[in-house]
């Protein structure tokens, strides 16, 4: 079993104890000094070969239908960075948001019955070329 799908089952069983039994489990890991579960930590989702899309993805998904192609949403933006570059230490910072951030590496695509649904790659190195 993977970490990720123990740690939501963890989760879901702490959200489920009673607030008698929830104190007890935090007074018992305070004391072994481990931290509580928190309620604010984002859980990843259940992974599913294929996502519905959200109303804003529908829209947008919609909009690209009628105009495909349309650059409308995409913001570019240039950065000049002075000094000397620690290619390594970029790369590694952009492999890390692609792993991190799913919607970096979410793809549309129709499904058998012709709704569109999103098509989540699994994470992958950033390819960065350097021209000198």
């Amino acid at each position: 079993m993977e970490t990720s799908e123990t740690s939501q089952d963890f989760a879901e069983r702490i959200a489920g104890l009673s607030p008698a039994k929830r104190a007890l489990l935090e007074r018992r890991l305070k004391a072994s000094g481990q931290s509580p579960p928190s309620d604010d930590e984002i859980r990843p989702r259940a992974r599913r070969s294929r996502a519905p899309l959200s109303f804003p993805q529908q829209r947008l998904w919609w909009l690209d239908q009628l105009e495909p192609g349309n650059s409308t949403y995409n913001v570019p933006r240039a950065i000049r960075m002075r000094g000397a570059l620690n290619v390594d230490a970029l790369e590694y910072a952009l492999d890390t948001i692609v792993a991190r951030h799913e919607s970096l590496r979410t793809t549309f695509a129709l499904d058998a019955d012709g709704s569109p649904v999103q098509l989540i790659a699994a994470s992958e190195p950033v390819a960065m070329p350097v021209v000198d």
